[in-house]
């Protein structure tokens, strides 16, 4: 994320400084007959960034304008959030704002994300509750209703203030794409604006009026075939409360999943896939911000690389009752991505696991200094064939489609009766043989373990990887308990499993640089490597208690 200094201040007025009296008001003032909307509306939106050209085309295109579409609007919406200093209301995962809209103003508690738990894919499912109230004050006594009360920690209440501003102009317009389908195109383009700090807005938001989520993909798919287009995942609230605290975008990990033992094997498909969407876009805005700031490091390109494993290996586990098509088509694009950020983080491990150490034990040495001159090189270098992974079409392209592959429920729309049925069972019927296949093909691999070289330990670790998320995915079937030992040995093997395996990759790659570099980086690439595989010896020696641990571990599912 870059953060620009405002030079168009006019444009965008400052917040008054002195609003704490009339808030402290409005708290005090008794509850207003004014009731929220039912439990809250609920939103349905798909959130796409694009470049700021390209929205005034897109009000005036055919795929956007038809027979069966409203007529566009437009207007300038200028919003307030509030919180409290230390942001309480966004940590319990709400939003407060105030907008205006003409002469007209609107109070919202929105939440920041009301799906289930560890179900957030490209689609965001939120709630909110609104208000008319006279003026940009917040009434504070309609957090106190019922409907909200428990969302919003009222010992905040006294403490709420402005924090930024959001001020664009929205072009809207409805799309039917079909008699039974209602989508909200927006078009926005404006600023979000904390203190003297804006970042721009340019995206369009769809929003599911009528219909299946299908249509949103769809959509978004004709949209992309006109101008590129970005996966967004995080909203203006959240955008505005990471410019307040300066934060950079934060890799992050995969949520828990929300299967049960009654999650038939269809419903756990679509959860698991899904969940593994989320974790992939949920790092994307980290992978590509290292572009402007490498202080971001290398996480997201981790968990990145992670989620598409996960994705992998669920396409692969459910093989079974996978009957489309484009099943082969979905696994090599996804193979693809992961491919593309493969380089990047094979370099991220070279430096900061193992050669950031041993520079630092070396001193002063030329030699050294120009290898890791060397190794910085290559791994700016993929790092920017990442980022351009990420900006291309295909990108945006893939999770779209992989998202309506999946929504449409096209994954299985060849799957003949017996298949059928296999759908609707419970996910606890599939999942233990499912789990004893890969726990079998893991003990096999893994013969003679004092034995294997580099490849077939890989091999092994790939093995491993499969059977942990296979356990991570069905793990809520089973009696948490049971599961944890079995769970930790896996983990420990693994990890010892795959730090062997980067040192091996980096070798590779040391040796390579060695190969096309002078006397002096020739030296020093072959006593980091002499000094890598002094470390991998000492590992090994840990290997055959690890996998004794292993194969002691008895299985959960019974």
């Amino acid at each position: 994320m870059t953060l620009i200094k405002s030079a168009t201040r006019e444009a965008f007025p400052p917040l008054p400084k002195n609003r704490d009296s009339a808030i402290s008001k409005a708290s005090a003032s008794p509850p207003t007959d004014r009731p929220a909307t039912g439990v809250g509306a609920r939103e349905i939106e798909l959130k796409l960034h694009v470049a700021p050209g390209d929205l005034t085309r897109l009000a005036r295109h055919p795929a956007l304008i038809g027979p069966r579409n409203g007529t566009a609007s437009s207007q300038r919406l200028h919003t307030i959030y509030f919180d409290t200093p230390d942001r309480r209301l966004a940590a319990h995962g709400v939003a407060l704002r105030v907008r205006r809209q003409g002469h007209n103003h609107v109070q919202t508690v929105k939440t920041l994300n009301a799906g289930a738990p560890g179900d957030a894919a490209a689609v965001a499912i939120r709630r909110e509750w609104d208000w008319p109230i006279p003026s940009e004050d917040p009434d504070i006594s309609l957090l106190t209703v019922e409907s909200v009360r428990e969302l919003v920690p009222q010992d905040a209440l006294p403490d709420i203030q402005p924090l930024f501003v959001t001020d664009f102009q929205r072009t809207t317009l409805l799309v039917r794409p079909d008699p039974l389908t209602a989508i909200e195109v927006a078009l926005d383009t404006g600023e979000i604006r904390a203190g003297v700090t804006h970042r721009p807005i340019s995206e369009i938001e769809l929003e599911l009026k009528a219909g299946s989520i299908t249509a949103l993909f769809d959509l978004a798919l004709r949209i992309q075939r006109i101008v590129p287009l970005r996966i967004g995942t995080e909203s203006k609230a959240e955008l505005g409360f990471a410019l307040v605290t300066g934060t950079l975008p934060q890799p992050s990990k995969s949520q828990p999943l929300a299967l049960t033992p009654a999650t038939t094997v269809a419903e756990g498909f679509r959860h698991i896939v899904r969940n593994c969407m989320g974790h992939a876009l949920a790092n994307q805005a980290s992978v590509m911000a290292v572009a402007h700031d490498p202080a971001v490091g290398d996480e997201g390109v981790h968990q990145m690389r992670v989620a598409l494993r996960r994705l992998r290996s669920a396409l692969g586990l459910f093989d079974e009752v996978v009957a489309s098509p484009d099943a082969d088509s979905m696994r090599n694009e996804v193979k693809w991505l992961a491919n593309r950020l493969g380089p990047a983080r094979d370099w991220d491990i070279l430096d900061t696991a193992f050669f950031a150490s041993y520079a630092e034990k070396k001193g002063n040495d030329k030699g050294v200094r120009l290898l890791a001159q060397a190794i910085t090189q290559s791994r700016g270098s993929a790092r920017a064939h990442a980022i351009e992974a990420l900006r291309a079409p295909r990108h945006t392209t893939l999770m779209l489609g992989l998202g309506s592959w999946l929504e449409s429920g096209r994954w299985n729309e060849d799957a003949d009766a017996g298949v059928r049925e296999l759908l609707t069972k419970p996910m606890a019927d599939l999942a233990g043989g499912w789990l004893a296949t890969r726990h079998r093909k893991s003990l096999k691999a893994g013969r003679q373990i004092r034995k294997l070289d580099d490849d077939r330990r890989h091999q092994l670790r790939i093995s491993f990887k499969k059977l942990r998320y296979a356990v991570e995915f069905f793990r809520g079937i089973y009696p948490a308990p049971a599961v944890r030992p079995y769970l930790e040995a896996i983990e420990t093997l693994q990890d010892l499993l795959g730090q062997l395996n980067d040192a091996a990759t980096s070798r590779r790659l040391i040796e390579a640089i060695g190969a096309e570099s002078g006397s002096d980086v020739k030296a020093a690439a072959k006593e980091f490597k002499e000094w890598l595989d002094r470390k991998t010896r000492r590992q090994l020696t840990e290997l055959p208690d690890r996998w004794r641990d292993f194969e002691k571990v008895q299985p959960f599912w019974g």
